[in-house]
């Protein structure tokens, strides 16, 4: 018997069968798979309760509703079902042997649903759909053309300022009580300043720039209403002046070191004598404190308030004891020395990457024996040149780098062929004959091998002259030279590692002097020039984070080749190339593709006989030379220190 029950809604069965039934619900953080895996865990729980979840079925539907498909599951298995009327999905199913868990397991997985039982009923529904809710703040910044959209509906300005500093880098300060304030704005694609200012304007408030880049949201008090207060509690202190041509001014001074102060068109001085009063400090004022500042920051000392507050203008502050002196910055009073002694670097190399706005104000001068720097000017000046200058004495790091090259030099040549001629009469018959023919016979041995013929029948060829020689030639030279060098280079980081292999040929240069016309006197000098060809490697190592290293390696080789005479300077031939790598620490890489092919043929012999096949051999002289050089480079280079 198969009863149905109509949808309810899950608080309410809840409710109704508290403590009796088992409920199954999807938590909306939970992923599908852990969804699947929990309703599995449920199901096969409930077979001891519910036996019909392991009866096997047979059923074979095609384009069927999922209503029909499951009324007829309950029918075969006798299965407890209510099915969700919003399930109106058609099903193409062919289920042999199948039991009835898997086949509710099958559709949870397929089709996304969901199943609770109470008691031995289980009910079917769809997993409903999350939805999203929009963000209330949404921002784009086009930094390149230094644009903002925006689109801002009832929320805080905090919390505004905060993601418009993120996605910008530009600091949005809020001056008291604005935090809690809600606001609202749409716009689109405008210039950064000329969007916060009619944002400000549509929100009722105020926007500034500050000189050092800060943008302060205020709020706007109305003209008519003149306000000058001043209260006093404790350490803190309030001071509002905000008629036309006056400043405002409040502070909340909780320790030297915590100071909350916002200041708009305030003269430094009265900034000055308020903040100093309220902590007890004492200081003198040396010179006229010109000028008028704008600030709002919080928890910030009194020496980052003064040198806020006194930046871009010729005034500085120094202490001494307990007094702190402010004033022009060129009086004696606020001078000072201090010695800035070099750990890692060498004075030299500081000397010229100090910034130039960072040591107007300061006489610098060199002690190389202490590797030392000596400042004189502002104490200010001093403490922000001796702070950039421990930032920068850091220790460099020193590479050690292993170098091996390989030459690999093959060569084969085959030479054939009879020459004869006349020459001296001393030519001495020698070469060699086995394993090759390389000899070369005077007129003697050529006149007896010519006797040994004459007397055979009617052949008399007769004798060579004294002065006869010939030279036969028969061989086939291979040859395999492997070089191999393994150089070790150590360098600083970021300076060049150079390494120079070769040799040195000399030629002669004549040059001859006439002196004198009457009795010209003739003067010849000669000069051995050198020409070189080496294989030259530089390698300019540079170390980044996580043990990276970038090599810029430049490779030059050169070679002689022929002199065209004797006396000549040689030929040469070079080949050069240069890359930019980056590998890791003690990674070794392979540079080749360094070769060289050359192929010669050359022959000599008698006009049409030295073509003929077999006999071209006889009356032609022949060498063919072929020779491959390859250069290979491996570098592999080590963090020392």
């Amino acid at each position: 018997m198969i009863r149905r029950f109509h949808h309810i809604s899950l608080s309410f069965f809840l409710i109704l069968f508290s403590g009796y039934g088992n409920v199954f619900c999807q938590d909306k953080d939970s992923t599908a798979l852990t969804r699947f895996d929990e309703i599995e865990k449920h199901l096969r729980g409930l077979i001891e309760e519910i036996p019909a979840l392991e009866a096997q079925v047979d059923i074979s539907v095609t384009d069927v509703s999922v209503q029909e498909f499951l009324r007829a599951v309950a029918n075969s298995s006798g299965l407890n079902l209510d099915i969700d009327p919003a399930l109106n999905f058609n099903v193409v199913n062919n289920f042999n042997q199948v039991k009835v868990i898997d086949v509710l397991l099958f559709l949870v997985k397929h089709y996304q649903l969901e199943i609770y039982n109470i008691g031995n009923i289980l009910h079917i529904y769809k997993v409903p759909e999350i939805k999203e809710i929009p963000p209330t703040v949404i921002l784009s910044y086009d930094l390149e053309r230094d644009y903002l959209s925006l689109e801002i509906n009832d929320e805080l300005l905090s919390s505004v300022a905060r993601e418009i500093t993120k996605t910008t880098n530009k600091n949005i300060v809020l001056s008291p009580g604005l935090e809690k304030q809600k606001v609202s704005g749409y716009i689109q694609d405008m210039s950064f300043d000329n969007a916060l200012e009619k944002f400000a304007y549509s929100n009722n408030l105020l926007v500034n720039k500050s000189e050092d880049g800060f943008y302060l949201f205020e709020k706007v008090i109305p003209e008519n209403i003149p306000v000058d207060t001043y209260t006093e509690q404790g350490n803190k202190s309030t001071r509002a002046v905000t008629q036309p041509g006056t400043f405002e001014l409040y502070t909340e001074v909780y320790s030297q070191d915590s100071i909350d102060i916002h200041a708009l068109n305030a003269p430094i001085l009265e900034v000055v004598k308020e903040v100093s009063n309220k902590i007890g400090y004492n200081y003198i004022v040396s010179s006229a404190l010109n000028g008028f500042t704008t600030i709002s920051a919080k928890g910030i000392s009194y020496d980052e308030l003064l040198e806020y507050i006194l930046k871009g203008s010729n005034n500085a502050f120094k202490k001494e004891g307990n007094v702190y002196f402010i004033g022009d910055k060129g009086q004696a009073e606020l001078m000072n020395q201090k010695i800035v002694q070099l750990q890692y670097r060498t004075v030299d190399t500081v000397l010229s990457i100090l910034p130039e706005d960072l040591i107007t104000d300061l006489q610098i001068r060199e002690f190389r024996e202490l590797n030392s720097l000596l400042l004189s000017g502002p104490t200010t000046s001093i403490e922000k040149a001796e702070n950039f200058i421990k930032e920068i004495d850091q220790l460099v790091p020193v590479l050690s780098i292993e170098v091996i090259i390989v030459d690999i030099n093959k060569s084969f040549t085959i030479a054939t062929g009879v020459d004869a001629g006349l020459g001296e009469n001393d030519i001495q018959t020698s070469g060699q004959v086995f394993p090759y023919v390389d000899m070369q016979l005077n007129a003697n041995t050529i006149n007896s091998m010519i006797n040994r013929f004459n007397g055979f029948g009617w052949v008399n060829i007769g004798k060579v002259s004294q002065d006869f020689y010939m030279s036969l030639q028969a061989m086939e030279d291979q040859g395999i030279l492997n070089i191999r060098s393994t150089p070790l280079l150590s360098t600083l980081n970021g300076h060049g590692a150079q390494l120079s292999i070769g040799n040195t040929e000399y030629y002669l240069e004549e040059q001859v002097n006439i002196i004198g016309t009457q009795n010209p006197q003739t003067s010849t000098t000669q000069i051995y020039r050198p020409v070189n060809a080496d294989l030259s490697i530089t390698i300019m190592p540079v170390v980044s984070g996580d043990d990276q290293i970038t090599l810029e390696i430049e490779v030059t080789q050169s070679d002689f080749t022929e002199r065209i005479s004797q006396y000549a300077p040689p030929g040469s031939v070079s080949r050069k190339f240069k890359s930019q790598i980056r590998v890791k620490n003690e990674e070794m890489i392979l540079l080749g593709g360094l070769e060289e092919k050359r192929n010669s043929e050359t022959s000599r012999g008698f006009p049409l006989l030295s073509r003929i096949p077999i006999l071209k051999w006889i009356f032609s002289s022949r060498t063919k030379e072929t020779s491959n050089t390859k250069l290979n480079i491996f570098i592999k280079p080590t963090i020392i220190s």
